[in-house]
């Protein structure tokens, strides 16, 4: 057997490195070494990046010096939006793999940056997808072998049932004024931004396609947190592919009882065969029974919106089980995917490369919603 991959881990709770550095540590292939981030930080982002580190028995180290332990191979990047740039470029430098949190970044100038520090370093990339759940690889497998013929059209949902509906004023319009750089809020997120990436992600990646023209529309419709920052709670984009296949995407938070289980996420393909719907929720059984229904769970100072696990573990939020899918997806596929890219010199199905065309459509989308115009990709 080959010598272990040494992981560190850039971040804490309320981070999605509190999910990956998980599937890292539970892989025979992986040492977990050290939970590291930059110096200097705010007193609440680095008591979560310390509480995780707890949580794990892991030191909590300056990133810096964890970079420099002897034989780490690989970081899982997880800081916030608005470091990502300066932060993944020292890891490059370091010469190390990336495993990136999505979106990639917060502005195409830093994505670009990104990729610029990633080329030069030539090591694995990837960022974090919906690409190796079980139901996108039914969907790319009926794509692959001809089953639904030429594409003509695709749909993606992704509406995450999370948190407590609470209210957008009654009479609220919400206009778009664009990216202000800023997307780390601690009680909630920009969806277009934040959702949005999945369905984008999968569309190029199941098409093979760039985006040429992006139109869109956002909006305040469930949380009042998201209406009191101005940041958009919904998004719809309309895309244009490079051959000129149309795609659309709805993304956002639609409250922890809008779905069974963990909300709408599918794809529908059009083809020249017929129409094609693939879900994280089919096949399914339902359940009926006299057990306890779902209850909502208490509400979180610091996370209303309950996007995170280690909120739902402190709030003990019961879990949904009146649904039940017969072929769920494993959620540390995506990390073993990505393992199995360093261990064979394959390339990534989402590099970074990719991520940073998500971004620039993304960021085209806040333009389209704010000029109320489609907008052309260079």
């Amino acid at each position: 057997m080959s010598a272990l991959h040494k992981v560190v881990g850039i971040g804490g709770n309320r981070t999605h490195l509190e999910g990956y550095i998980r599937s890292f540590a539970a892989d025979p292939r992986c040492e977990v070494v050290a939970i590291a981030d930059e110096p200097d930080l705010p007193e609440y982002r680095e008591d979560l990046n310390r509480a995780l580190a707890a949580e794990l028995d892991l030191p909590y180290l300056p990133l810096d010096e964890a970079l420099a332990i002897d034989g780490v191979d690989i970081t899982c990047a997880c800081p916030d939006i608005e470091r990502r740039a300066r932060v993944l470029a020292r890891c490059f430098d370091a010469g190390v793999h990336v495993y990136m949190d999505k979106p990639l970044a917060g502005s195409v100038e830093d994505a670009l940056h990104i990729e610029a520090a990633a080329l030069r370093a030539g090591t694995v990339t990837q960022m974090f997808s919906q690409a190796h759940t079980t139901w996108a690889q039914t969907a790319r497998k009926a794509i692959d072998n001809g089953k639904t013929g030429r594409i003509q059209a695709i749909h993606c949902d992704m509406l995450m049932a999370k948190g407590h509906l609470s209210g957008v004023p009654e009479g609220l319009v919400r206009r778009e004024r664009g990216s202000d750089g800023r997307f780390t809020f601690v009680e909630a997120k920009r969806e277009l931004f934040d959702m949005g990436v999945y369905p984008v992600s999968l569309v190029t990646w199941l098409s093979g396609q760039r985006v040429r023209e992006v139109a869109a529309h956002t909006a305040n419709y469930f949380f009042a947190e998201h209406a009191n920052l101005d940041i958009e709670d919904f998004g719809a984009m309309l895309l244009t592919l490079e051959d000129g296949t149309p795609a659309t995407v709805m993304a956002g938070r639609t409250g922890v009882h809008s779905h069974p289980m963990t909300g709408q996420q599918q794809v529908s393909v059009i083809g020249e065969n017929g129409y094609f719907r693939f879900a994280d929720d089919e096949p399914r059984i339902e359940v009926y029974s006299q057990e306890t229904s779902f209850v909502d769970p208490a509400r979180h100072e610091f996370d209303p919106m309950l996007m995170w696990a280690s909120t739902r573990r402190e709030t003990g939020q019961m879990a949904k089980e009146s649904w039940e899918s017969l072929t769920p997806s494993d959620p540390a596929a995506d990390v073993r995917a990505f393992l199995d890219c360093i261990d064979s010199e394959k390339r990534p199905e989402v590099s970074v490369s990719d991520a940073v065309h998500h971004v620039e459509v993304i960021m085209a989308g806040y333009k389209s919603a704010r000029t109320g115009r489609p907008v052309t990709l260079g």
